[in-house]
């Protein structure tokens, strides 16, 4: 870093964060099943939830919370079987001061009472179970801290436009993930949400996609890469402008009268109108 300083060297620095999964009331049980599949295999598939872009929590409507648990459950055991564990189908934490870390987070009692399903954690096998919990407390370490582990929070609303109030009453995250048909919806996410990135119907795909660049925003990170970004991140785009001897504005040379900067200020706004009341003497300065 004290190189970087001393040779002021462009930096693209990528946080993380909480990154939400919004979950619409979809209107099929195909886009149900798909929606629980590829949130699973995004959070507990993909490094048991240890990577920056990982779903950190949920959010969706009530009324559809218990239809979106159960599926889950079920489709935990199908993706990992009845002991993962022992069938090692989910990643290791990395060490143990993370282990640790995450099982701090299931320590408060309140935490500990919105789990609904999983929850064991092996200390010396460094593992914990891919786990559900539902309106744990918004205050508790568990929904303030990143999580970086399989431990995935459901927060209910009464309409899932309520969404984007909460993710805008939280730091920008690294990545929103929306699943949901209704384009009134995606186009207020995308208009009326901040984040590193946003992905419609999926989640973590956005990182494999060279042609689209990675990065965060606010206190997710700034700058962005990957393919052709990467190199544009650190090139410098020199501005160059060439005039000819030919042509000269003649009001912008000293000695300056209200004409002249009547003139200029339209001619910087590009007020050809107010250019042309100036001239025929019909705009003054007041």
């Amino acid at each position: 870093m004290s190189a970087a300083v001393n040779h002021l060297t462009p930096v693209a620095l990528e946080l993380g964060g909480k990154c939400p999964a919004v979950v619409d009331s979809v209107s099929s049980s195909w886009d149900t099943k798909v929606t629980v599949n590829r949130i699973l295999v995004s959070k507990f598939g993909a490094c048991a939830g240890q990577a920056c872009i990982a779903i950190d929590y949920i959010l969706v409507e009530k009324r559809f919370a218990s239809t979106l648990v159960e599926l889950m459950k079920v489709m935990i055991k199908k993706m990992f079987g009845e002991n993962p564990r022992e069938t090692n189908t989910v990643a290791r934490i990395v060490n143990e001061q993370h282990f640790l870390r995450l099982k701090n987070l299931l320590s408060d009692s309140a935490v500990q009472n919105s789990i609904v399903y999983g929850g064991s954690t092996d200390e010396k096998n460094l593992f914990v179970e891919p786990t559900i919990l539902v309106d744990p407390p918004l205050d508790a370490a568990i929904m303030t801290e990143e999580i970086f582990g399989p431990l995935l929070p459901i927060i209910t609303l009464d309409k899932v436009e309520d969404s984007i109030a909460f993710i805008n009453s939280k730091p920008k995250p690294l990545a929103i993930y929306a699943f949901t048909n209704n384009e009134k919806f995606r186009r207020r996410m995308l208009s009326e949400t901040s984040s590193g990135s946003l992905v419609f119907n999926d989640a973590v795909i956005q990182y494999a996609a060279d042609t689209l660049p990675f990065g965060g925003i606010g206190e997710s990170g700034l700058g962005r890469y990957h393919g052709k970004f990467s190199f544009d991140m650190f090139s410098h785009y020199k501005a160059v402008t060439r005039r000819s001897f030919l042509t000269d504005f003649w009001f912008r040379f000293p000695p300056w009268n209200d004409y002249k900067l009547l003139l200029l200020e339209a001619t910087y706004n590009y007020d050809y109108l107010g250019m042309l009341l100036v001239i025929l003497g019909l705009k003054r300065r007041r």
